[in-house]
């Protein structure tokens, strides 16, 4: 009797082995099917998008007005770039790029070090609260504060000690040089290029709430909106408008060339990106989001809102090439847009430094910049100099987090 039991014990196991086989045979099956599918109809889609984005760029070549050639573009509901430098990266190889970027950067893991390379000042609050000149301080990635004409703005504000939150994305490798409560009180403007979490903090926007003037990109009201902001002003690519009571201080969305969304699942481009410019009666702030490099959109920007006294540049996050060129622009890009711009009076290099979200070295942004800057110079003072068109009081340099540059 316990020979039959122990018989039938094991047919049945077999039986139930078998069973489960075939239903995880079947499910694996099932799900590789699947993504069959969503990968085939998700190319399909892109494909027919990106048609019809060059064929809209197609239609524009023969337009003159920057305005129209480069006006904001979109397809089946979702902005797309009407640069021809732009290129569609699939999204395998950015999921196989994420997949291996521990690469460490370089990044020293003595602090000491860090202080040496990356140093940390303290803001100069008191300076800027009372100055009316032209002022700027880098709080780490694109978030800056700037002063023009008595006013204060704020870019692109994230204070998270990660790239998303306090807890996820990749950290920040310097600390804040000091927190937003410690000059909230003192901010008029705030300017957003677009809504990448490195570039958008929502415990930073509940923060400053409806106490200061938002400026956004077209499609981002209603994020804000859900989140209690009503005092925004949305804007599209070549739209100015003048500051509340200050009809001397004018805000001009400009075009840029990258992409929105991931804050969550399929959003992606249902909302525009930008950078902007800012100006008084007297000087010119050219604050840039995150771009690719595209020559005659900068020249185009040049033509229309040069001398510009202040521009901030991104120069990070530019390798691999092959990922990045379209997304970010390296220091040598930055440094063609500085004088497509017409020699801004000073060009500050941002967004680098602060998340490693890229392959070069930590500090590759600022000692590139630094060498190609020097070239530059010499190349163009010995072109220019015969020219008669020489432009000497420009510059483009970095500075440390917390640095308060004074442009009197």
């Amino acid at each position: 009797m316990p020979q039959i039991l122990k018989r039938v014990d094991t047919q049945s196991l077999v039986v139930f082995v078998k069973q489960q086989g075939g239903l995880a045979l079947v499910s694996a099956v099932a799900a590789t099917s699947l993504l069959y599918y969503l990968f085939h109809s998700t190319t399909h889609a892109a494909h027919v998008v990106e048609s019809v984005r060059k064929r809209g760029i197609s239609k524009r070549k023969l337009l003159t007005r920057p305005e129209e050639k480069y006006a904001s573009l979109k397809v089946e509901k979702r902005f797309v770039n009407p640069f021809e430098e732009w290129t569609e990266i699939p999204f395998y190889k950015t999921a196989l790029f994420w997949m291996g970027r521990w690469k460490g950067n370089g990044i020293p893991s003595c602090e000491k070090e860090l202080d040496k390379t990356l140093p940390v000042m303290k803001p100069d609050l008191n300076r800027i609260k009372t100055s009316n000149a032209v002022t700027f301080t880098w709080f780490g990635q694109s978030t800056c504060l700037m002063t023009l004409d008595g006013l204060t703005i704020l870019s692109d504000p994230v204070f998270s000690k990660c790239s998303i939150n306090d807890y996820l994305g990749p950290k920040r490798l310097r600390p804040i040089p000091c927190q937003l409560e410690d000059f909230i009180d003192t901010v008029d403007i705030v300017v957003v290029s677009h809504d990448h979490f490195d570039h958008l903090d929502e415990a930073a926007v509940h923060k400053l709430g409806n106490s200061v003037v938002w400026y956004i990109p077209l499609g981002l009201k209603n994020w804000f909106l859900k989140r209690g902001i009503q005092n925004v002003i949305e804007l599209d690519w070549w739209q100015e408008v003048t500051h509340e009571n200050r009809p001397d201080v004018v805000i001009s969305c400009v075009p840029a060339m990258h992409w929105s969304g991931s804050r969550t699942p399929f959003e992606k481009n249902n909302t525009l990106w930008c950078s902007y410019v800012i100006k008084s009666k007297s000087d010119k702030i050219f604050f840039c989001g995150d771009t690719g490099y595209s020559p005659e959109l900068f020249k185009a920007i040049g033509d229309r809102y040069a001398p510009i006294t202040l521009a901030a540049i991104p120069i990070g996050s530019f390798m691999p090439t092959k990922l990045m060129q379209h997304l970010h622009m390296g220091p040598e890009d930055a440094i063609k847009a500085h004088y497509d711009l017409g020699c801004p009076r000073l060009s500050v290099g941002i967004h680098w430094g602060t998340f490693m979200m890229s392959d070069e070295h930590y500090l590759a942004p600022r000692q590139v910049l630094e060498r190609v800057w020097e070239t530059y110079q010499a190349e163009r003072q010995d072109n220019e100099m015969q020219s008669m068109n020489y432009v000497k009081d420009t510059k483009f340099t970095t500075t440390a987090f917390g640095q308060t540059v004074i442009l009197d």
